[in-house]
């Protein structure tokens, strides 16, 4: 079966499992139920139906003869409707809903155990993330305080110089490259700034596709 094929299904009995069978259903764009067959019009699964806009009928052997689907889910248990769908149900497949429920019970458990691990993943990035931000933040302040010492550095040695005169040329020269190295590690303060506001933006999706799973 492919799994981009879609299916038609057809489901005999409106109790409680039909009906639970049917809201797995609805929706899905691999599988459109054609039909909800039960001799009771006030069913629960009829009644569901119908707010779907799902035929429903209280004849079930017109809707099996007449309604050709992939499958037949028989959701009544009885010995008689399965006599009767073997009887007309053409090339349909015939399945019980306890099998089609015990098949979606295994597919839900192995899914859960798949988001449970996806959690448990992306927990573990997320804490690394936030890890890391806080040291590249102390290495931030860091390197603005050094900033902040050079420029000052460089404005006392330019005053320094200013005062030494023609000899105080050389000085200068040296003031000015402490200045251009505090102005460098500003420039490269604010990269890490902006590299730190895009990794706490990431860990905030984090977060986001961590309460999708949970």
């Amino acid at each position: 079966m492919e799994i981009s094929e879609r299916k038609t299904v057809g489901i005999v009995g409106g109790g409680e499992n039909g009906k639970e069978l049917l809201q797995l259903f609805v929706g899905s764009k691999r599988i459109e139920v054609i039909y909800v067959t039960d001799t009771d019009a006030n069913a629960p699964a009829i009644v569901l139906a119908k707010k779907h806009g799902i035929k429903t009928t209280t004849n079930m052997e017109s809707a099996i003869k007449g309604q050709p689907v992939d499958f037949i889910l028989e959701a009544t248990g009885s010995a008689d409707v399965v006599d009767l769908i073997n009887s007309h149900r053409g090339q349909g497949e015939v399945l019980t809903s306890a099998s089609a429920l015990m098949f979606y019970g295994v597919l839900k458990e192995h899914r859960d155990g798949t988001n449970q691990q996806v959690f448990a993943d992306l927990s573990d990035v997320r804490r690394e993330i936030d890890r890391n931000t806080r040291d590249v933040s102390k290495t931030l302040h860091g390197i603005e305080k050094i900033s902040n010492e050079l420029e000052v550095l460089a404005i006392n040695a330019g005053i320094q110089a200013s005062r030494a005169g023609e000899f105080g040329k050389g000085f200068a020269v040296v003031a000015g490259e402490v200045k251009g190295t505090a102005r460098v590690a500003r420039e490269l303060a604010g990269d890490i700034d902006r590299v730190i506001s895009e990794i706490s933006s990431m860990s905030e999706k984090i977060e986001q596709s961590l309460r999708k799973v949970q």
